[in-house]
């Protein structure tokens, strides 16, 4: 079939639409080519079709999710929605009908206009039907070499840099397959030839650049030029319409920054960020940090001779004067206990950045201070100490300080850490006062619950429509009332359908006091729709995979498939060491069967028993 042909025949389908009465309109079709596939297009047009209802009782049946009109796909998922129970079929083949109404099955095409018909059976023996047309056009979708192309959202570095002297640029990016390619740095005329890694329908081309001869304070240009191969079909190169820029600068010309922001996150690196991406602290306002680099819109900070993190520009400003980064030095340290918890004190005579790693492991937490040194460090411990055992402590380099606070065992309720005054001052929670073998377990117990998304934010949107904010919530609700029936004051982080932000959210069930946060969502993914199912847990503090792991195992007598318990997750909300937080990912609403039961009040019902049940197995485990 000629481009022109295929042009007005995906013209004349989109016209066919499906109505009750079977009509359309018509179009003048001048191009004889087109005539075929008009007539074809228009013969579609005059079978009877009924989409939508004309009445309260009028059968329906509609198609939620098709292939595009002109489509170079050789099969396509076919998902349509019919009111529940009827006997369904598309193609004239019978397939499952879901209690939500949904229904689907897998069609091949052959060359040409393809006819797709889906049909509802009624009890009663009302039929409706509905009907579309696609075009397919058999095509390699491979890309092809020539013409010689490079791929300008695969370059990498990704934005403009500034550099130490010590420096390498790595370059990679992708293009055509099987030919040359060539990094050219300007001003100058520095050249350097690509390695070449050939894939299915590409190659992977890199090179490395070592700054270390490149005058300081210069704007360089990179840019690549692709080469035909020996033998190619084509001459010319082709050289890439963007470029980035780096610029060497030495240590003392980049500038300390201040901390503005509450949680202000310091990650590892700047790899593409998926729920949270890899944090390494959240930093308060006044922390002093020391740059030595910038990539884009972040700043690369210098925490140690050894260690580094990035932090956005929009979360700091630059300070004026000294360009020395902070340091001081540690004499001693204390331990006791307090109203709320045992505190542990610090010195903090500078604002320097500082982390917490959790251990359960080890029964520690380690607090990490960069740009602090010891000067012969003695403890104080004082009696009455409940959670903590004794502080340790070791230089693990000349600028890094850190604390072990070593733990009466790994089971903690929560720690928080923050400057007062001049010091840093660590609190480990105390157990709350409960009795999970009582009539009512959670007496005595303040529970926060966070309905996911909320407002302008729905959510996943499941096969039949179903939206997760609403179900989220639902949740949310039941497993509030069912944790007040047996004792528990409930905090309802999002109480309504209302747009919130994450980091409100969170600073809610921190100031509530909670002794537990338990978030709830509803998952999506996987290219079919039996694909990725079943339920899920999370946890971000490994001191509290213990509860994503109890409610996870009572989810499982549902009946959900198994999707697992992942750890280290990043997610804002549960992102929180002041109390055991975890997030449940209820079951896949891109997967039929998980959704016709998220989809059930019952079900759901189900669901927030199986999440109590968890809580209060975790409670067991915490009193043995």
């Amino acid at each position: 079939m000629t481009k022109n042909l295929f042009i007005i025949a995906l013209a004349t389908v989109v016209l066919l639409g499906c109505s009750t009465t079977g009509r359309t309109r018509k179009t003048e079709v001048t191009d004889p080519a087109a005539a075929a596939a008009t007539a074809a297009a228009e013969t579609l047009a005059a079978i009877p079709c009924r989409c939508d209802s004309t009445g309260d009782d009028s059968p329906w049946v509609r198609f939620l999710r098709l292939p595009e009109p002109l489509t170079h796909q050789p099969k396509s998922d076919i998902l349509c929605k019919s009111e529940y129970p009827a006997t369904v079929s598309i193609n004239g083949q019978i397939v499952k009908q879901y209690k939500t109404g949904i229904f689907f099955t897998t069609i091949s095409f052959n060359e040409g206009v393809n006819r797709i018909t889906a049909e509802a059976i009624y009890p009663d023996g009302r039929i409706a039907v509905c009907e579309h047309a696609v075009i397919y056009e058999k095509r390699d979708l491979s890309r092809q070499p020539f013409p010689l192309w490079i791929g300008k959202s695969s370059f990498e570095p990704s934005a403009d840099m500034e550099l130490l002297p010590g420096e390498v640029v790595k370059v990679s990016f992708r293009a055509s397959k099987g030919q040359e390619a060539w990094l050219e740095v300007r001003p100058g005329r520095k050249n350097i030839k690509c390695e070449r890694e050939d894939n299915n329908d590409y190659s992977l081309y890199r090179a490395e650049l070592p700054v270390r001869d490149f005058a300081t304070g210069v704007p360089y240009a990179l840019s690549v030029r692709l080469v035909p191969a020996a033998g190619a079909p084509v001459k010319g190169s082709v050289r890439s319409d963007f470029r980035r820029t780096f610029t060497v600068r030495n240590p003392e010309d980049f500038p300390l920054v201040r901390v503005k922001n509450e949680y202000s996150r310091l990650v590892y690196n700047l790899g593409a960020p998926r729920l949270g991406g890899p944090v390494r602290s959240e930093l308060g306002p006044g922390v002093i940090l020391k740059t030595g680099g910038k990539t884009g819109s972040n700043f690369r900070v210098r925490l140690s001779n050894t260690e580094s993190g990035f932090i956005s520009q929009d979360d700091v400003e630059v300070m004026g004067g000294s360009r020395t980064q902070p340091l001081y030095t540690v004499t001693s340290m204390s331990c006791g206990p307090s109203a709320r918890g045992d505190v542990v004190s610090i010195p903090y005579l500078e604002p320097v950045p500082y982390e917490v790693y959790p251990d359960p492991e080890g029964k520690r937490l380690v607090v990490t201070l960069f740009g602090v040194e010891s000067a012969a460090t003695w403890v104080s411990h004082r009696t009455g100490c409940r959670v903590v055992d004794k502080l340790t402590w070791e230089q693990s380099t000349p600028e890094t300080f850190r604390v072990y606070v070593n733990l009466k065992s790994g089971k903690i309720w929560g720690y928080d850490i923050r400057p007062s005054g001049r010091s840093l001052v660590l609190t480990v929670r105390y157990a709350p006062e409960f009795d999970p073998a009582g009539e009512k377990p959670l007496a005595g117990l303040k529970i926060a619950i966070e309905a996911g998304h909320g407002g302008s934010n729905s959510g996943a949107t499941g096969l039949s429509g179903l939206v997760e904010k609403e179900i989220n919530l639902d949740l949310s609700f039941r497993l509030g009332e069912l944790c007040t029936s047996m004792g528990a004051e409930v905090v309802q982080v999002r109480d309504s359908d209302r747009d919130m932000a994450l980091l409100e959210k969170r600073d809610i069930a921190i100031k509530s006091g909670a002794h537990m946060l338990i978030s709830i969502h509803a998952n999506a993914g996987g290219s079919g729709f039996l694909s990725v199912a079943g339920t899920s847990t999370y946890w971000h503090n490994p001191f509290w995979a213990p509860l994503a792991q109890t409610i996870y195992d009572r989810l499982l007598e549902t009946g959900l498939g198994e999707f697992g318990v992942v750890g280290s997750f990043n997610y804002t909300v549960t992102r929180t060491s002041q109390m055991p937080a975890v997030l449940v990912e209820q079951a896949f609403m891109t997967h039929a069967e998980d959704e016709e039961k998220l989809a059930d009040p019952d079900f759901r019902q189900q669901m927030a028993v199986k999440i109590y049940e968890g809580m209060v197995d975790y409670l067991k485990m915490m009193r043995e």
